[in-house]
This record gives structure tokens, C-alpha cells and sequence, in this order.
């Protein structure tokens, strides 16, 4: 039976007859099912949620609540999860939030295993494997075939690499470069992730080439400044093929020397957080006392403090008039 009679649907639902509804079931909205999803049983899909083809969820899990973030104010936020991925026991997808972009999103063919939290706004890519309990904050970004170790804890607005590999119980407060293996906390590269090349179908010429510029840039570059490395492993390897998958690992880092904000590129978008209260309101320079940099704050009638979106520091903000 698609729909078990235990379960609770709602009418607003759109459930594709070849999806199953298994018993003690909570669907609430305008929750979009399609074929072949499997929702086990004790499975909660709350909102605007969409789940691709083929996926099953597993007992306890709980997809399209709202986010646990005090800024929400409860805005029609979504969830998108692709197809033929697996979620399993007690696993919480929270759906955006206005200043996130207003979307919470899971690729296809992406296992989550069992009580791990991805929080509002993160975009997780196909084929990514987050291990038991590990915890993703708000905006984190993981790139396709990355993985995520047992008990991680992600900050917020972290990036993470396309076949990026991160070791279980790591805190990740820091953006992870593609290809790496990093570990550690705060979890730094180690070594290149050999394993997650080989299966991605790399050659050993270029998993070769990668090892050699890792070495370069992180091991054996000394007090040279890594951007002045980077520099030096791009020219030698395009001079050697411009197609080098090296080159696309330089060109990361130099995104994110250039646009890191305390070490996460995605906090270069974030907006300034103002009195405590939500983002919203008008937009205005401020300097920061304490770095000196300018941002862009929101300041509401009410509101007399900024927080630095460089350093975090709080600034006195006069009410706009």
C-alpha cells in the first residue's frame, strides 16, 4: 500500500503513486514526493519540501523543519532533496532562512547516515557521503564526492572541496581545499585523498601531479607565503598541460586567499547581523573600529549595534533617520 492508513498526509501533499508512505508517517504541506520515494516508517517531511526519485528515508528522520536560527522569522523557505539518495535513522534537514537564500539543498545519490544534522542554507552536491552524527551548520557549501568523517562539527559558512576527505570527530572551522584529506582540530589538509581520486577515475599521472604540488604548497614550501607558492606550482604545471587538474586546485586556493573572510569564503557574502534583530531594514557602510574595514550593515530604527562581517567585532550604528 503506497500510503499506509497509520500514516498522516496532508492534502496539500503531491505524492507520486509509485512513493511510499510507510506507517507513523507526518507529511505536512506542500510536500512534493516523487516516484519511487520511500519514506519508511516514523519519517517527518514538514513544508515547502521536494524529494527526488528513488530516495528512502528512514525511521526518525526529520526533513523541512524550521531552522534553528534566532533570526528566523518564519519565511516560505524550502528543502530540495535529490534523487536516489539515502537518509537514514534520525537524520534533521532544516530549510532555509531569508538570509541564506531562502534554500536548504541535498544533490543526488548523497547517503546521510544516522543522526547527522544538515542545518539551513547548507548546499550539499552529488554523491557526498556524511557519516554518523556529524553536524553541519548553517551555509556550508560541500562539493561533489566529498566526505564527511563520523562526529565532525562543521562551523557555519564553511566550504568544502569537490573529493575532499575530512576525518571523523575533525572540527572543521576553516574552508578544506578539493582533492585534500584533512583531519585535525581545527582540521587542516594532510595529504591528497588518493582513494576518493582513484575511484573518481583519475590517472595515476595526475594523482602524481597532485601529490607533488600538495607537497609544495603545504609541506615543503617553508616561510615562502602561499600565495607566492601557488603561483609558482600553477605556471610550472600549465607550462607542463594546461588541462592539469592541479590548476584547478590553485585556482581554488587564489579564490580563497582572495575572498576568505576569517578563513571562509562564504562569510564574504554573509550579512551583517545588526541589534541582534533580523536582516532586514536598510543598508549602510559602517567602519569597523576594530580592523578598520568597511561593511555593509542593516541597521533597523532600533538597532545600535553591528557586527563586523571581517573580524566579528561590534560597532556603534546610529538609528537611520
Amino acid at each position: 500500500m503506497p500510503i499506509h492508513p497509520l500514516a498522516v498526509v496532508d492534502p496539500q501533499a503531491e505524492i507520486h503513486p509509485d512513493a511510499i508512505v510507510g506507517p507513523f508517517c507526518h507529511v505536512r504541506g506542500p510536500v512534493r514526493l516523487a516516484a519511487g520515494v520511500e519514506l519508511v516508517s516514523h519519517v517527518s517531511i514538514l513544508g515547502r519540501t521536494s524529494i527526488g526519485a528513488g530516495t528512502r528515508i528512514f525511521p526518525g528522520a526529520v526533513v523541512g523543519s524550521d531552522p534553528q536560527d534566532l533570526k528566523f522569522k518564519g519565511e516560505d523557505s524550502e528543502v530540495r532533496i535529490g534523487e536516489r539518495c539515502r537518509l537514514h535513522e534520525c537524520v534533521t534537514v532544516s530549510k532555509g532562512t531569508a538570509t541564506g537564500g531562502m534554500l536548504t539543498s541535498i544533490g543526488n545519490d548523497v547517503l546521510v547516515m544516522a543522526y547527522a544534522h544538515v542545518a539551513h542554507d547548507c548546499h550539499v552536491a552529488d554523491s557526498v557521503v556524511i557519516a554518523n552524527n556529524a553536524q553541519l551548520a548553517g551555509h556550508c557549501s560541500i562539493g561533489r564526492k566529498a566526505i564527511i568523517g563520523g562526529m565532525v562539527g562543521m562551523h557555519h559558512f564553511v566550504t568544502v572541496g569537490e573529493l575532499a576527505i575530512i576525518s571523523g570527530m575533525a572540527g572543521v572551522r576553516f574552508d578544506v581545499p578539493p582533492y585534500v584529506m584533512a583531519e585535525g582540530n581545527p582540521a587542516e589538509p594532510r595529504n591528497i585523498n588518493i582513494i576518493g581520486l582513484r575511484r573518481d577515475g583519475w590517472n595515476e599521472a595526475d594523482i602524481g601531479d597532485m601529490r607533488e604540488a600538495f607537497r609544495d604548497l603545504y609541506h615543503d614550501r617553508g616561510a615562502t607565503p602561499l600565495r607566492e607558492a601557488v603561483a609558482e606550482v600553477r605556471d610550472r604545471f600549465e607550462a607542463k598541460s594546461p588541462t592539469s587538474p592541479v590548476l584547478r586546485l590553485c585556482e581554488w586556493i587564489e579564490n580563497h586567499l582572495d575572498n576568505a573572510v576569517k578563513g571562509r569564503m562564504a562569510e564574504a557574502n554573509r550579512t551583517a547581523v545588526v541589534g541582534g534583530k533580523a536582516n532586514t531594514g536598510v543598508t549602510r557602510p559602517v567602519i569597523c573600529t576594530g580592523c578598520g574595514k568597511e561593511f555593509q550593515a542593516q541597521v533597523r530604527p532600533d538597532a545600535h549595534l553591528a557586527a563586523c562581517t571581517h573580524c566579528g567585532r561590534q560597532q556603534t550604528v546610529q538609528p537611520q533617520a
